[in-house]
């Protein structure tokens, strides 16, 4: 058995690559409750890789679909902007090309769970809207319940046991952290 948590990066600003002071804040915080992992892998975006340094890891490794959708996705039908995890869900019933989309950021996450030991742990810091539909892929009918869209630092932890065998969303507290 493996776990996979994989969490959207911190807080920016938006024209912004880098994390903004409240992001760096809230990636230490976060970073201070959390286990050991085995390995850690982000998208190659700067705010992915800062987030995983401010939380006090160390990057193994970058993989750079962590850090791109499809241009063709396009959006969800009737919305804009998933405003839930069954929007996402919604999402890839009625549309092949976000299916498939989560289907391959789902296989590509238990690529990189194959590279820790049996009874091991991944992190994985990413994007808004990457996770969501990896994580409906996994877990469709769980993931359809876990409420809003994730939020910085927030993300879901996984478990695989040759197959994705549970999960559950990981949301963080609204209380803003300490700047640096």
């Amino acid at each position: 058995m493996r776990t996979l948590e994989h969490r959207r990066h911190s807080r920016r600003d938006p024209s912004g690559v880098q994390l903004n002071a409240a992001g760096r804040a809230l990636a230490r915080s976060v970073g201070a409750t959390l286990p050991r992992f085995d390995r850690v892998v982000t998208s190659p975006k700067p705010r992915a890789i800062e987030t995983a340094e401010r939380m006090g890891r160390r990057v193994d490794a970058t993989v750079p679909e962590l850090g791109t959708m499809p241009d063709d996705l396009g959006v969800l039908p009737g919305a804009e902007v998933p405003h839930s995890f069954a929007d996402y869900a919604r999402w890839v019933r009625e549309s092949p090309i976000a299916a498939r989309y989560a289907r391959t950021q789902s296989a590509r996450w238990r690529a990189e769970l194959e590279r820790v030991p049996d009874g091991g742990a991944l992190l994985m810091i990413s994007h808004g809207g990457v996770i969501e539909l990896g994580a409906v892929a996994a877990l469709p009918r769980r993931a359809a319940t876990w409420g809003g869209p994730l939020g910085y630092l927030e993300g879901v932890r996984l478990t695989w046991d040759g197959r994705w065998v549970s999960g559950e969303v990981l949301r963080v507290s609204e209380r803003a952290p300490r700047p640096d």
